[in-house]
C-alpha cells in the first residue's frame, strides 16, 4: 500500500510504463482483467494510515520496531527504485527501517530463488500470450520461481481446473478469481508493467502495436512505394 508506484512509473522509467495494480498486465488474450488491489483508488494518505495499522496488528511498533532488508539488482534503473521503496516504507512509520542491498543480477536471482531474502525486487517477462504465465509463478509446485514461497490450496486449485476448461471465457474467469485471492493475500508488492518502445517511420505499413512485440516484416511496406 505505501509503495507510490504512480511517481516511480511517471519519474524513474519515463518511457510510458504503466503503475501495476495487480500480477497480470492489461492487455492479455482471453483475460477480463477485473483482478486489482482493493485499495488501488485510495489516496497515499488513507494507504499509509492502514499501512500502519496492520503492522501494529500485526504486533510491530515502538517497542518492537519493524527492521528488514531489501535485496535489489544493480542494473538498470532498479538502484533508483530501490531508493524510492525505501523512502515510501520508512513513511509508514518512525519505528519502520529498511536497508538496502545491491546485488549482482546473477546472484540475487539465485538469492530469490533460495529463499535467501527479507524482500527482494525481480521481473517477469511471459513466454506467451496467457495469463496461466504469470499465475503459475505463485504456484506450489512452482517451487524455485515462487520466490515469495506463496501457497494457497484454493488458489493452486482454480488455477489448476482452468487448465481443463476449454469456455475460453470462463477459463479467463477462473484465473480472475485465482488472481484476486492472491492479490488479497499480498505475497508480492507489484511495481510496474514494463513496456516495449519502436521508433516507427511514419511511412512504414503493416506495422501493428501488440502486447507480445512480435513485427513480422513480411507485412511492412512503404507508403507509395
Amino acid at each position: 500500500m505505501a509503495y507510490d508506484r504512480d511517481w516511480v512509473a511517471a519519474n524513474i522509467y519515463r518511457t510510458g510504463e504503466h503503475p501495476a495494480y495487480s500480477l497480470v498486465p492489461p492487455g492479455i488474450l482471453n483475460y477480463p482483467g477485473t483482478a486489482r488491489y482493493s485499495w488501488a483508488d485510495w489516496p497515499m494518505e488513507r494507504r499509509l494510515q492502514e499501512a500502519q495499522r496492520l503492522l501494529s496488528a500485526a504486533g510491530f511498533g515502538p517497542d518492537n520496531p519493524l527492521r528488514f532488508e531489501f535485496s535489489h539488482r544493480n542494473t538498470s534503473d532498479n538502484p533508483r527504485v530501490a531508493v524510492i521503496v525505501q523512502n515510501n516504507w520508512r513513511q509508514i512509520a518512525p519505528w519502520v527501517t529498511v536497508e538496502l542491498r545491491g546485488v549482482e543480477a546473477q546472484v540475487h536471482y539465485a538469492n530469490l530463488q533460495a529463499k535467501n531474502f527479507d524482500v527482494g525486487d525481480g521481473a517477469w517477462s511471459a513466454d506467451f500470450n496467457d495469463a496461466k504465465n504469470y499465475l503459475y509463478l505463485l504456484e506450489t509446485r512452482s517451487r524455485e520461481q515462487n520466490y515469495p514461497g506463496y501457497s494457497n490450496a484454493e488458489f493452486d486449485r482454480m488455477v489448476r481446473e482452468s487448465d481443463f476448461e476449454l469456455d475460453v471465457v470462463r477459463r479467463g474467469a477462473m484465473m480472475a478469481r485465482a488472481e484476486q485471492l492472491a492479490l488479497d493475500e499480498a505475497p508480492i508488492c507489484t511495481s510496474v508493467y514494463i513496456n516495449s518502445t519502436n521508433l516507427v517511420h511514419p511511412d512504414l505499413t503493416g506495422y501493428e502495436d501488440n502486447i507480445s512485440d512480435f513485427h513480422r516484416a513480411r507485412w511492412f511496406g512503404i507508403k507509395n512505394a
